[in-house]
This record gives C-alpha cells, sequence and structure tokens, in this order.
C-alpha cells in the first residue's frame, strides 16, 4: 500500500450535501466522491473510470479541515424547463471562504498510485473541487515512506471519517482556535452508473453513510479502528 499527501485550498468552495434541494447546504470537507472527480479531471480520465475507482475502491481518501475563514451564502439563477424552456428558478447556496485541507490518498496499484503522483504535481486540466468555477491550489504534493507514515498506536483522529456505527467521543485539546463540533451529514460512497454490458444509465445511489466533520478537536474511537499517523504534521487519519 502506498500514500500520497497534498494540500489544495481555494477561495470561495461549496460541497452540496445532496438531500438539500432549494436550498444548497454545504459540507465543510469534500466528499470522497468530488476528490476522486478531482482526481479523474486532471488526469482526463472518463465518467467510467470516476465509477469504478470509486465503486471498487481502489484509492482510500481523508482529509483534515486545515482551516475555514467563514461561510457566505450567493443566490444562484438556473433555466427550468416551465414556458418553453425560459422559466428560472433561484437556489440560496452555502459558500466556503478560504478553506484549506490536507488530503491524503491510500493506493494499491503501483500505475494508478504513479499516474496520480504525477498529474498532482502537473495536472493535465484545472483543478477544482466543486463545480467548474470553484478551483483550487494544488500544493506540497508528497509520496509518503514508512518512516513519516505509521500505523497509529491509539484511537485518536483528526480527519474527517465516515460513522459506520462506530461509537467515538469528542477531545478538546485547544481553546485558542476557531473550533468546530463533529457534524454528520449523510453522504452517497458508491453508485450504480453503468450496466453489465458498459453502457451508461441513470445514476443511483448504491451505499451511503453520514459523513462526520470537525476542525481544531479530535475524536477517539471506543473501539480498535485502523489509523496512521503522519508524524511530520502530527495527522491522525482514517481512510474510507
Amino acid at each position: 500500500m502506498k500514500f500520497i499527501r497534498f494540500e489544495a485550498e481555494g477561495i470561495l468552495n461549496s460541497f452540496r450535501v445532496p438531500f438539500f434541494r432549494t436550498y444548497h447546504k454545504t459540507f465543510f470537507a469534500p466528499p470522497k466522491s468530488t476528490i476522486i472527480g478531482m482526481l479523474c479531471n486532471i488526469s482526463l480520465k472518463s465518467q467510467k473510470d470516476f465509477f469504478e475507482i470509486l465503486n471498487k475502491e481502489l484509492i482510500g481518501v481523508s482529509v483534515v479541515i486545515n482551516n475555514i475563514s467563514g461561510k457566505t451564502k450567493e443566490l444562484w439563477s438556473y433555466k427550468t424547463l416551465k414556458k418553453g424552456n425560459m422559466g428560472k428558478n433561484v437556489v440560496r447556496r452555502d459558500k466556503l471562504f478560504l478553506s484549506a485541507y490536507i488530503i491524503y490518498l491510500q493506493i494499491e496499484d503501483d500505475v494508478l498510485f504513479k499516474d496520480i503522483l504525477e498529474v498532482l504535481t502537473n495536472p493535465k486540466n484545472i483543478p477544482s473541487l466543486g463545480l467548474d468555477d470553484e478551483l483550487v491550489i494544488i500544493k506540497n504534493v508528497t509520496a509518503l515512506n514508512n518512516a513519516v507514515f505509521v500505523q497509529n498506536n491509539t484511537n485518536r483522529i483528526n480527519s474527517v471519517f465516515l460513522d459506520k456505527n462506530i461509537k467515538y467521543k469528542v477531545n478538546i485539546a485547544e481553546y485558542d482556535k476557531s473550533l468546530k463540533l463533529p457534524t454528520p451529514n449523510l453522504v452517497p460512497t458508491k453508485f450504480t452508473a453503468f450496466d453489465s454490458q458498459g453502457n451508461r444509465i441513470s445514476k443511483e445511489v448504491k451505499e451511503e453513510f453520514l459523513q462526520v466533520e470537525y476542525m481544531n478537536c479530535e475524536v477517539e474511537f471506543l473501539e480498535n479502528v485502523e489509523s496512521f499517523v503522519d508524524m511530520e504534521l502530527d495527522n491522525r487519519v482514517i481512510f474510507y
């Protein structure tokens, strides 16, 4: 198993919680599907590649929220099918201001690992997390070796995780920083998008879990989980 660490920073980004329609509430961290989508986009991979990587779990991800300077809202106008496609509707969207993330990737396949490491350093397309205009800067791309990235000997983490019925508690270590306590929101993790013959069909959610995200605190699981420690940045992360 090989690991990659990189940083992603954006000015205004939004990661829509999918079950909010008239009001686009945002996750505070990009879901796995958004990260895999960005990787496929900068690699010029197809939609089929995207769903294969996601559904077969060819890449594990872990996200640490480094900073969010604030949250704002915008009004988004879009066309509807009413009045001969001339109708309009308006939706309110949350936008995160100056968000910064440390993202870890877990990849087993050597060819895929080399491909992703290369395109993170030299993207073939403009990187964005979310919509096409929600651009991000990718920096500090690093392949982590076994001396830097080691097995965690505690049950404490500070990365986003999926709640798969594992009990946990929150540890608050520093009170002088902007604090966001764990917040769960349902997120799709696998989809059905192609039939057995490889033809594109309407996308359906195949699996979903609660994504738990927080900032400047730790979560301690009350049972054993597989997690890792980044010795350089002192991040304790779990992959999903």
